[in-house]
């Protein structure tokens, strides 16, 4: 399967239990798909993934994959601290109808080197029946996977399908590009919204940006203007999304994605402990932020 377009790594909307809310997540996905998005990224850093215990993330996927019905795919993330922890992660993702998975090196105790992290991925992705995507965000996880590491695991191992690449660093994408932009059987997706336009026309396959969350239809249009090499058209939607961005300068990121699906009317802005919600003053400022671009 080749993975093309917009991505919503979906937050996980909770209850004042912190119990998964099922009726606001099937109204996000729904109010996502709504507006075009081509996929989502389940219990990534905006799903709030390691925060949750192995009920809840039963939950938030059962759920997903329930509302979405086969309509778009869906990628799973199964991020752990050690490989066995993953892989229980992956045989769990495997009892739904998820697309494929997706997996950062394990965080805490940081790679040392591309030896470790090729043991990791291959160990894994000769344990999934699902593809595998590799995750690389070391601002998380203190481990940033090289692209000719990339390049080494999807050349070995035929079930390693794409890379969501959340490094924002342009020379990182272009070595990728370069290795692995023509394997008609391997997906380069952004993790940045403020790499994705420019990558996208360059030759990217998609994006996984959170901020889709909140503006899936801008998010979708810049997608196809990159697509369709409309250069001043990805340079008006891009401007507008950087502008949109400042929604995550009022504290922590989920926090603030959560302010704002509040905002909107999806979910309540209950994230897990120990983070806290938004103050009102900031919440003010957001919905200013968001009459902007007509999101509330």
């Amino acid at each position: 399967m080749k993975f093309q377009g917009v991505f919503t790594p979906t937050i996980t909307p909770l209850d004042e239990n912190e119990h998964v809310d099922e009726i606001s997540f099937v109204a996000h996905i729904n109010r996502l798909i709504d507006h075009g998005i081509h996929g989502l990224f389940l219990l990534g850093s905006s799903g709030e993934s390691v925060a949750l215990t192995m009920d809840q993330r039963r939950r938030a996927i059962e759920t997903a994959v329930n509302a979405v019905n086969g309509r778009i795919p869906i990628i799973c993330g199964v991020m752990g601290p050690s490989t066995k922890q993953v892989i229980k992660n992956i045989h769990v993702a495997q009892q739904f109808d998820v697309s494929a998975v997706a997996a950062t090196p394990p965080y805490y105790y940081p790679s040392t080197g591309e030896n470790d992290i090729k043991s990791f991925y291959g160990t894994i992705a000769q344990d999934s029946d699902l593809p595998v995507c590799i995750y690389n965000i070391p601002v998380m996880v203190k481990t940033e996977i090289q692209p000719e590491t990339v390049r080494d695991l999807a050349d070995k191992y035929g079930n390693i399908v794409a890379i969501k690449d959340s490094t924002g660093d342009w020379t990182t994408f272009m070595k990728l590009h370069a290795y692995l932009g023509h394997d008609q059987n391997f997906s380069i997706l952004l993790g940045s919204h403020t790499m994705a336009g420019a990558a996208i026309t360059f030759g990217a396959d998609g994006a996984i940006i959170s901020i889709s969350n909140v503006d899936p239809k801008r998010a979708v249009n810049l997608y196809n203007a990159a697509k369709g090499c409309q250069i001043d058209e990805v340079d008006r939607i891009n401007k507008e999304l950087l502008d949109l961005g400042k929604l995550y300068s009022y504290g922590a990121q989920i926090s603030c994605l959560k302010a704002c699906m509040e905002l909107i009317g999806i979910c309540s802005d209950k994230t897990t402990s120990p983070l806290l919600p938004l103050g009102t003053s900031h919440k003010l400022e957001l919905k200013e932020l968001l009459s902007k671009y007509k999101l509330v």
